[in-house]
């Protein structure tokens, strides 16, 4: 039996996106088993009791594994609440608006394994990005603040489309239950001194309203 992959996705009010990326993740399980080796990808989605139609939508799809918090919990806990429900040997996620492609994961796996990195990062900043340029701007500046304090450079702190070793979670725990949890997530691999390879990733406009506050959750 070969290693196995859990993609996790986090959902919060998410119903303008939330059937189209449970499709895409959905349909691109076969493509990422044959051009990895993986004998089997896992979709798990994350309801962090959304107000919307979020989890109806959700469980039209009985393909994908739905886990719902019993309250708001925030990004970073419905991400902790899929891996520890998760079985693969590799973690991912990716988020509900629709930004990333799954089928991105291929990369991110051959990142990891070939350079022998702890953490694959997709990186969204770059020409081809869609990202909204105040957003690009504050997680460039972000990056720069992580990289001259760790030591380490790096240039996505804040991307929401990453994937590890499953052994890598314990040794990072804890980690913020918000929207900080990605750059978080950064700094204290940095600083642990895993290794962390980064590559480019397609980055579409989001469906649907973001929930991130630019200021207040960078300060965070």
């Amino acid at each position: 039996m070969g290693k196995t992959f859990s993609m996790v996705i986090p959902a919060y009010n998410e119903e303008d996106a939330i059937a189209e990326i449970l499709e895409k993740c959905l349909a691109s399980r076969a493509k990422i088993c044959a051009e990895t080796g993986l004998s089997r990808v896992d979709v798990i989605a994350v309801d962090d009791v959304s107000r919307d139609k979020t989890r109806e939508i959700a469980l039209r799809n009985p393909e994908a594994n739905l886990d719902v918090h019993p309250v708001n919990k925030g990004y970073g806990q419905a991400l902790m609440t899929g891996f520890h429900s998760a079985s693969g040997d590799y973690l991912g996620f990716l988020d509900a608006d629709g930004t990333c492609d799954p089928l991105s994961f291929i990369s991110l796996y051959h990142a990891l394994v070939d350079s022998k990195a702890d953490l694959s990062i997709g990186n969204r900043l770059h020409d081809k990005s869609s990202m909204p340029k105040l957003r690009y701007i504050g997680n460039r500046f972000y990056a720069f603040i992580i990289s001259k304090l760790t030591g380490v450079p790096v240039q996505d702190t804040a991307s929401g489309m990453r994937l590890f070793a499953r052994e890598l979670l314990e040794n990072l725990e804890p980690l913020p239950s918000g929207l900080h949890f990605t750059p978080a997530m950064t700094a204290r691999a940095a600083c642990m001194g895993a290794k962390i390879t980064e590559t480019p990733i397609p980055y579409a406009e989001r469906q649907g309203q973001s929930k991130l506050n630019v200021v207040a959750d960078g300060l965070r």
